[in-house]
């Protein structure tokens, strides 16, 4: 049974899952439905994160706007590398178009990795990884001369932010053809609020780092873009005019706007 970090994983597919069945999809993840009815039919239980299916839309959001990121990574440069960080349960390199000549690496614990093989059918072209992403001894797989960009969705925030900043320093120091980093994270109350928050507690979630703690100190990083989630769905994501208006009352207010960003840096070597 995975847990702690490892298991956030499930919450996710299973919101992903939630989106994919509605009948205006955000995302519309059809691996995540595969994914949740043949964990249901071998036993595990979805329903202790029944009471987060609210946060569908979120979730389905970020994923569709780190799609586009790393989609548009790869059209720029179609012999690049993804580096699929924390890649847990994520469809990404079966949604996402991967030209013939780039490279894609997932990475993520060993337990995750074996379930990952087991449930998917990944194209043998892909490679993973079974490491935690703060070990440098997986760095030895990785092409250190090709364009490369790093995905962390739903990563982070959940690292001390000295960690962090050792992950991307090891990116810039061994990446010598352009590094991007593509990464969601929240603002210091929404970490504080998780801590009292029984169905976060109850799905394994524990966060540590804030995003000004996840983005500060990065000399030379330029900022491709940063989106508010909210703001996503309030002005195009949001299926509907009556969650398009939900979002937008949302999006006016600072504190909500800023809760929950998304990230896309240029890392200078």
């Amino acid at each position: 049974m995975l847990e702690g970090v490892a298991e956030t994983m499930l919450v996710t597919v299973y919101l992903r899952a939630v989106d994919a069945r509605s009948s205006t999809p955000i995302l519309g993840d059809p691996y995540a439905v595969g994914l949740v009815d043949r964990l249901a039919s071998d036993g595990h239980s979805f329903t202790k994160y029944a009471l987060g299916r609210g946060n569908a839309p979120v979730i389905a959001a970020r994923g569709r706007r780190l799609d586009a990121w790393t989609r548009g990574f790869l059209d720029a440069h179609p012999d690049g590398q993804v580096l699929h960080l924390g890649c847990g349960l994520d469809s990404r390199p079966l949604r996402v178009h991967r030209p013939a000549g780039s490279r894609w690496v997932d990475v993520d614990q060993a337990e995750v990795i074996a379930l990952r093989r087991e449930l998917y059918d990944l194209p043998p072209e892909i490679v993973t990884i079974p490491a935690s992403v703060t070990d440098p001894g997986w760095w030895d797989e990785v092409e250190p001369a090709l364009p490369t960009i790093l995905v962390a969705e739903g990563l982070l925030m959940y690292l001390p932010d000295v960690e962090v900043h050792a992950l991307v320093d090891r990116a810039r120091e061994r990446l010598t053809a352009g590094v991007e980093l593509a990464f969601d994270g929240f603002a210091p109350w929404v970490i504080t609020l998780t801590r009292w928050s029984r169905y976060l507690q109850s799905s394994g979630i524990r966060l540590a780092s804030p995003l000004e703690d996840l983005t500060a100190g990065r000399p030379g990083a330029r900022t491709l873009a940063d989106l508010s989630v909210v703001g996503e769905l309030a002005h195009g994501s949001a299926p509907g005019p009556l969650l398009r208006a939900v979002f937008g009352g949302l999006d006016v207010v600072p504190f909500m706007d800023d809760a929950f960003r998304l990230v896309h840096l240029e890392l200078a070597a």
